[in-house]
């Protein structure tokens, strides 16, 4: 419709990368962003994006018809954000990317964004508002809770189960049945082999030099 509006919620960097795949057609019906939410009204400035700054997010009324789009990584904020625009009547959008494959089987709640190369695959069940960046795997059979952010690259593999409101660094690997807590984070690189407490921060070991 004429009035609706396609309103970016946060306008950081993932927030841009948003807009870039919204140009690929990531937004349903070939929708393009026409406004967005931020606490800095000059976020977007120089980076060539035209669009109205509706003020700070927590001071955001949405109107009937409104589409919002999530665009914070971090869990926390991201499940504050949601809850207190929601409670306004906010209803989010999802926004995947033509290149992801997502299994028939599969079910996406509302709000999920799905970036470019990722796949869900069967019988993949993810929760309310949760980010799946660039070339990450969903395994078959996985849960993943509400809020929670998958980075670049990460691999769950199947029947691993995610928590709520859980963080992903680039590259993480869980192997197939692994229970990961809600609002545990997951540092880059880390392969997790065994249960993962709620609330837990896990990381690799760093590099060493070998010659």
């Amino acid at each position: 419709m004429k009035d609706t509006r396609v309103i970016l919620v946060g306008g950081g960097g993932f927030g841009r990368e948003l807009l870039s795949w919204a140009e690929h057609g990531a937004l349903e019906d070939g929708a393009q962003f026409t406004a967005f939410l931020d606490d800095s009204a000059g976020a977007l400035d120089g980076f060539g994006h035209a669009l109205d700054h509706l003020g700070r997010i927590d001071d955001f009324q949405p109107r009937t018809g409104d589409r919002l789009v999530m665009a914070i990584g971090d869990p926390g904020h991201k499940r504050r954000i949601a809850e207190l625009l929601k409670g306004r009547g906010a209803q989010f959008a999802r926004l995947v990317h033509p290149s992801v494959v997502v299994a028939r089987s599969a079910q996406l709640g509302e709000g999920v964004v799905l970036c470019p190369q990722a796949v869900v695959s069967a019988n993949a069940r993810i929760g309310d508002l949760v980010a799946v960046n660039a070339f990450t795997g969903v395994g078959h059979d996985v849960v993943i809770g509400a809020w929670s952010t998958l980075s670049a690259h990460v691999d769950l593999t199947g029947w691993v189960t995610v928590g709520e409101g859980c963080f992903f660094g680039s590259g993480a690997r869980v192997a197939p049945k692994v229970q990961v807590g809600a609002g545990a984070r997951i540092g880059a690189g880390s392969v997790i082999l065994r249960r993962v407490a709620d609330g837990a921060v896990m990381y690799a070991a760093p590099a060493r030099k070998l010659l």
